[in-house]
């Protein structure tokens, strides 16, 4: 690439970042980590001065390793956003083979629109749950600096395009944020909006633990939570009562003989039952809990394709409805979904 730039008359530089930090390797991937890299990367890039940098993606050395630490795979997105936050820069381009974010998968959703524009709150969950459009840790690095830098999603095959931003949410003073925390308050200031994008997360396995005590105490959820802590199972969405939790578990990136200790341990705790290829169908947008009627439409478009809901759990506060169903029928009920947008 830096060849190629320097045929065109471009003065290119290239720089090298697999050896530019010099980490503990027993240290814990945390913000003094993404701050030190921040840093090293900037005073790399400054002394490059007038040249164009052509950086490589790979950066090292990180504790745990990039792949198998718990940066993992698109760390070539990470090290743009830290390079963009240690330049200041007005905007952070991430080129993909998509014209950006859409508001459902278009392979399966052929009337799905492209996104201009997406919350950071929208985009984490669209992440989370399935659309992998944005690095996480990309996103929580560029939006969370002073100042928040905005990110464009590029198509490679389209430069053209405008693609999608994903703008930064404004500050709001300490006296708004308590009015937003009011539901009545809310519904009252904000016109209900239609959901922004909905997604499907699947190989999903919900593990059902019901107490084996009539009277349920506190320490059956510690026990349970310890129990998952203890061989290192994520917990996608949980749904409770007072003598049950359901627990929606990603089967992909849980190793199996964990999940089947797990599962064997969670026995002392109760009656367990585990549902496999499931899938998890979320509407996102921001502000979702004031959209009159959106739920109500949402739990018949599944009635209509005879699609029994197993569980039933909000995302955060301002953005997320998520929903688990078998895997039949969810293209279907994702393309139905499509049109509340």
């Amino acid at each position: 690439m830096t060849v190629l730039l320097q045929d065109v008359g471009v003065d290119a530089e290239y720089v090298d970042l697999c050896d530019i930090l010099h980490y503990d390797a027993s240290a814990p991937v945390d913000s003094s980590f993404y701050k030190a890299a921040t840093a090293a990367f900037a005073r790399k890039l400054d002394a490059c001065g007038t040249r164009v940098p052509v950086v490589t993606g790979f950066f090292g050395n990180v504790p745990g390793s990039l792949i198998d630490g718990d940066i993992g795979r698109g760390y070539t997105d990470l090290c743009a956003g830290l390079c963009a936050v240690g330049l200041k820069a007005e905007e952070l381009q991430i080129w993909k083979e998509v014209d950006g974010i859409f508001t459902a998968d278009p392979s399966k959703v052929p009337t799905a629109r492209l996104l201009s524009s997406i919350t950071p709150s929208e985009a984490a969950e669209l992440t989370f749950y399935g659309s992998e459009v944005i690095h996480h840790l990309t996103m929580d690095q560029v939006i969370h600096a002073q100042p928040p830098i905005p990110i464009r999603i590029k198509n490679v095959k389209n430069p053209r395009g405008n693609g999608t931003i994903v703008v930064p949410n404004p500050v709001l003073s300490a006296s708004h944020q308590l009015l937003r925390n009011s539901p009545s308050e809310v519904q009252s200031i904000k016109t209900p909006k239609r959901p922004t994008a909905v997604t499907i997360k699947d190989h999903i396995s919900v593990i059902n633990v019901h107490s084996n005590k009539r009277s349920i105490s506190h320490g059956f959820f510690a026990r349970v939570f310890s129990i998952l802590d203890k061989y290192a199972i994520s917990v996608d969405l949980i749904s409770t009562s007072e003598v049950h939790v359901s627990l929606a578990i990603h089967s992909v990136s849980t190793r199996i003989d964990n999940f089947a200790n797990a599962k064997q341990s969670l026995a002392e705790c109760g009656e367990v039952s585990v549902l496999s290829n499931m899938a998890i169908l979320s509407l996102v947008g921001a502000d979702m809990k004031n959209m009159i009627g959106v739920a109500g439409k949402m739990f018949s478009t599944l009635g209509e394709h005879n699609v029994n809901l197993e569980m039933i759990s909000q995302g955060k506060q301002l953005s997320g409805a998520p929903t688990y169903m078998a895997s039949a029928a969810k293209q279907k009920c994702q393309q139905d979904y499509a049109q509340l947008q």
